[in-house]
């Protein structure tokens, strides 16, 4: 059964995209504040994994090492539910990424990404590895977690690899890049909401240039941003979402936008959602001049 087609007693399945720097963390965080600030019990995997997230979780702390003794696994949605259970504590919200930072998410991030001296991937290497990363966090937690009613909210899916590994220099197809095995599966549990952040690659790259973390990711360059940058407005990608079920909305976050702007755009946009009163298509921010 597919998750796509949102309900009440289903979870909210919401995925931010965008390019390098571009919003869709602020997006998840603004969200995600909201929720614990209403006493929601919220689960957030970017702090639990091993990954170099600020306010990262470790030691006995961390809930994967009481519940795996490792950090480096995608959880299981029941084992997660179990373990808020046996506390008398309430399970309402799940956060995490693409990659993840486990397994062949991990590797992505350690190698592909940051291209290890010696080994070039290619497009096709890197759409399969995302493929299979996404497979499993689909399949592993997002996708029970949804029947279950809980809401998750994530940074990118597959539509981060329709965008990026057609944009690489050894370009791969977008019909190959569907018809991949974990990216099948994930066209079948599409997001309900994707929120892409609209804003150039000059004002992305020049947050990139400031921002604390420096990771060297190989993608993060003016003209392989400015390629995808168009592809993530582009009535096209709007087409294929749509095509799998899911609404697309857009958050101006480029200047003259604020980061307070950007929350108060992902906090209204959910709840115009839950509330059936968000339209396709429709534009936040836009108005900022």
């Amino acid at each position: 059964m597919p998750i796509t087609e949102y309900s009440p007693k289903s979870g909210l399945y919401l995925v931010a995209e965008s390019i390098d720097c571009g919003g869709k963390g602020t997006i998840i965080n603004a969200i995600k504040d909201d929720l614990v600030q209403r006493g929601k019990g919220v689960v957030d995997l970017r702090l639990l994994w091993p990954s170099d997230e600020d306010g990262k979780i470790s030691g006995r702390q961390n809930m994967l090492n009481y519940l795996y003794k490792t950090d480096d696994v995608i959880p299981d949605f029941e084992k997660i539910r179990d373990h808020y259970r046996s506390n008398n504590e309430p399970l309402d919200a799940i956060i995490c990424c693409e990659p993840t930072w486990a397994h062949v998410g991990l590797a992505i991030r350690k190698k592909i990404i940051h291209e290890v001296e010696g080994k070039s991937y290619t497009a096709k290497d890197t759409a399969q590895a995302y493929a299979d990363d996404r497979e499993e966090l689909i399949t592993r937690l997002i996708r029970p977690a949804i029947i279950n009613g809980v809401d998750v909210y994530c940074e990118r899916n597959f539509c981060s690899s329709i965008v990026y590994q057609s944009s690489m220099d050894d370009t791969l197809g977008i019909d190959h890049i569907l018809e991949l095995k974990g990216n099948r599966f994930a066209g079948e549990n599409s997001p309900h909401l994707y929120v892409i952040c609209d804003i150039s690659a000059e004002t992305a790259m020049q947050r990139v240039a400031i921002r604390k973390k420096q990771d060297a990711c190989k993608f993060e360059v003016l003209p392989f941003q400015k390629r995808i940058a168009q592809k993530y407005t582009s009535n096209w990608l709007k087409q294929i979402l749509n095509s799998y079920g899911s609404f697309v909305v857009y958050v101006n976050t480029d200047k003259p936008t604020n980061l307070e702007n950007t929350k108060s755009a992902a906090l209204h946009i959910v709840e115009l959602f839950k509330s059936g009163e968000l339209d396709d298509g429709e534009r936040f921010n836009f108005d900022i001049i």
